[in-house]
């Protein structure tokens, strides 16, 4: 059986608890069930099945709602979907709310479309993100800094879309993609990390967002603020996050996790043009319509060892040495949000550049796309026979 958590508590989910309008627990309309069924009850070893189309559309008359143990209310058909949570990790100002406003952005715009894969939002992720794309894309304002959880053991307000497409027998596939931001300044330190990183502990896939100005030859290039945070503290930051990521699952702290896969991101790589030994032409945007993306995905690949080598003489190594032997299967892709630096909290122009490749990597390891061309080796993850089975 498939994990499913709540998307907005991560409370794990086994049998979903109906509610009405006003939150009181209620019996969801079923069909009636023989003696003789309600006798075997007791001796069933699986939990309870999940509620029938006939099932929800009695609950609907009724206006009783699927929702999760903390009485969050599940979007329609949630728990029909697997789930792909995809955590985003970095410290303040490493740009992590503007990439993931332009990502979600741009698959709305229609990215994935060449796929044959559509994207929807649920209702109340779209409301705040309404607000976050006029601040940044219409507007042209930075985005203001995300506010650290008070709460032990709470959880960001996710973003949650639905992708759509069609699987090997053409029937239609669909899987929930739920992303998580959480504040910098608590990403850092390992307990900070386990009270209000929450998330991490469900998440699939990863997408460590670094900053050019935080390595030693790169400096010139930090905002401001940035130069007092340094390298070591990214490192650091790393290796909680892998520790978490293990100790969450009980395995060894040198276990290899093939359920998670990481997209490691330098932001604000236009900065780096101005840099004589960048190599310019992995800060590109990925056309799928132009090529197939196994030819991609061989860029891709790449692409990412010529970043790491780039880093590494940028006096990155101890940095990248915890990212690759540390977080799972990662990549690095270079990434500009908004195509220009920031003057006086505003941009002159929003012209994202290379925002789509990790998400492509990410969706290709848990099996939603192809991941022909990334890793031959690789076999695909469970999802796999999800979507295209």
């Amino acid at each position: 059986m498939r994990r499913r958590v709540c998307p907005r508590c991560l409370e794990p989910l086994t049998t979903p608890v109906w509610r009405d309008a006003t939150g009181v627990p209620q019996r969801p309309p079923v069909e009636r069930r023989t003696r003789w069924q309600k006798l075997l009850d007791p001796l069933r070893m699986e939990p309870a099945p999940l509620p029938t189309p006939k099932d929800a559309a009695g609950a609907a008359a009724a206006n009783v709602a699927p929702t999760c143990p903390n009485g969050h209310r599940l979007p329609p058909d949630y728990l029909d979907r697997p789930t792909v949570v995809v955590g985003l990790v970095g410290l303040t100002g490493a740009s992590k709310s503007t990439y993931l406003t332009v990502l979600v952005d741009l698959l709305h715009e229609g990215a994935l479309a060449p796929l044959g894969i559509s994207v929807e939002m649920d209702e109340e992720s779209a409301a705040r993100f309404d607000d976050h794309r006029y601040r940044l894309m219409v507007q042209k304002r930075q985005l203001p800094l995300t506010l650290p959880l008070l709460g032990e053991g709470s959880s960001p307000e996710p973003f949650m879309l639905v992708l759509r497409g069609a699987g090997r027998g053409g029937t239609e596939r669909a899987v929930n993609l739920v992303f998580f931001d959480a504040s910098g300044e608590q990403l850092y330190r390992s307990e900070d990390m386990g009270q209000y990183g929450r998330f991490l502990y469900a998440a699939t896939s990863l997408l460590v967002i670094l900053s050019p100005g935080v390595f030693p030859r790169l400096r010139h290039l930090a905002d401001a603020g940035e130069e007092s945070i340094g390298l070591a503290r990214h490192t650091q930051m790393v290796v909680n996050l892998a520790n978490l990521l293990r100790t969450a699952r009980n395995v060894h702290p040198d276990s290899h996790l093939a359920d998670v896969s990481t997209a490691v991101v330098l932001s604000k790589a236009d900065k780096l043009r101005s840099v004589p030994d960048f190599p310019a032409d992995v800060l590109r945007d990925t056309d799928l319509a132009a090529r197939p993306l196994a030819s991609w995905f061989e860029d891709v690949r790449r692409n990412s060892s010529r970043l790491v080598d780039f880093l590494e003489l940028s006096g990155g190594s101890n940095l990248l040495t915890a990212v690759l032997n540390r977080l799972p299967r990662p990549t690095v892709h270079a990434v500009s949000a908004t195509g220009v630096d920031a003057k006086d909290g505003g941009y002159p122009e929003i012209s994202p550049v290379g925002c789509l490749d990790p998400l492509l990597v990410l969706l290709a390891r848990h099996g939603v796309v192809s991941e022909e061309g990334l890793d031959p080796e690789e076999t695909g993850s469970a999802l796999r026979g999800e979507w295209s089975g």
